[in-house]
């Protein structure tokens, strides 16, 4: 994320709704949007990054990013949300574990994997490295 979160540890909930080119914006009128809920934990910050564990509590279309630019802390390398960035090519986002339940056995599967290494470049602050 860019930026700094005020608190470290917590939930941002709002509704979203979609306007009619396809962007997804919070709104405080629950009959014009679905209830969105995203924990978070900030695990790690540099003066202008912040690494993020975030739990999809409700999944809603662009949660997290609208969630964490209305905080003013937008998702690294979001045109859409955020804002551009020299260096930076992609959306810095990772889904380090996912949970499903396995359409015959019916029982949970997680699978995990590391946070990428680029990662830990943006939190050096410099996205240069990663052209």
């Amino acid at each position: 994320m860019h930026g700094s979160l005020p608190e470290k540890e917590g939930e941002i909930t709002s509704y979203l709704a979609e306007n009619s080119v396809c962007k997804v914006y919070s709104v405080s009128d629950p009959e014009k949007g679905k209830y969105a809920i995203t924990g978070y934990k900030v695990l790690r910050e540099s003066e202008n990054y912040s690494l993020v564990e975030i739990d999809l509590l409700t999944g809603k279309k662009n949660q997290i990013r609208v969630h964490f630019a209305d905080k003013g802390c937008p998702v690294v390398g979001d045109k859409k949300y955020g804002k551009k960035e020299k260096g930076i090519k992609r959306l810095a986002l990772h889904a380090g574990s996912i949970t499903i339940l396995h359409p015959h056995a019916k029982e949970k599967m997680t699978f995990k994997i590391k946070i990428p290494g680029y990662f830990k470049v943006i939190l050096k602050g410099d996205p240069g490295q990663l052209k």
